[in-house]
């Protein structure tokens, strides 16, 4: 993840706003990049702290309103000490709601660019379509990179690029990509055998 600098590229660059990645220091480049991963970390602490960890002097409201955008704040006022309540402890949460308040974490950072890395992997069906409803929140007014294996959920994306061993084989919109008949074409085509045609 070159975005997130976890490596840095050994060839060209990557600019933000016009500055090299490699010539801003991570704070600033977390200042305006956000990071959704399928591997949801929350920390031992509440749910309102875990919601506001990179704005801490948040309010209240503030907290709740990412909440509720996320689509998680009638979870969380449900657990026995509402926001208070304190992940590991009385705060016991399903993958999708996890995901959830992560989401509402990234809604309150209000990052510009928001990285999104299979963020419904392991969601159930149910809580899947809640976090579509919340990532669709959160791609208001930003930019959103999306990686996804799950084509379903990048049909209404501005652009789609298929990647293959780093290469790149095809871009375009979902129907540009359907109708040249390459490989997104033909993912696409068993993607839905396998799921029932479901859109």
């Amino acid at each position: 993840m070159l975005l997130a600098r976890f490596a840095d590229v050994t060839g060209g660059a990557i600019r933000l706003g016009g500055v090299d990645l490699r010539d801003l220091d991570r704070d600033d480049l977390y200042r305006h990049v956000g990071f959704l991963l399928q591997d949801v970390v929350l920390l031992r602490r509440s749910i309102r702290d875990n919601i506001a960890l990179a704005v801490p002097e948040a309010s209240e409201e503030a907290v709740r309103a990412a909440a509720r955008a996320a689509a998680v704040d009638d979870r969380i006022r449900a657990l026995p000490r509402g926001y208070d309540s304190v992940v590991g402890e009385d705060a016991h949460l399903s993958g999708g709601q996890a995901q959830r308040v992560a989401i509402a974490r990234t809604l309150l950072a209000g990052t510009p660019i928001v990285l999104l890395d299979e963020a419904t992997a392991f969601a159930d069906p149910d809580s899947e379509a809640a976090i579509q409803d919340a990532l669709a929140e959160l791609a208001a007014d930003r930019t959103l990179l999306v990686i996804a294996h799950r084509l379903y959920t990048v049909t209404e994306t501005d652009q789609i690029l298929v990647l293959d061993d780093g290469r790149l084989l095809e871009h375009g919109r979902h129907d540009e990509l359907l109708a040249a008949g390459g490989r997104y074409a033909r993912l696409w085509q068993a993607q839905q055998a396998q799921q029932g045609g479901r859109a």
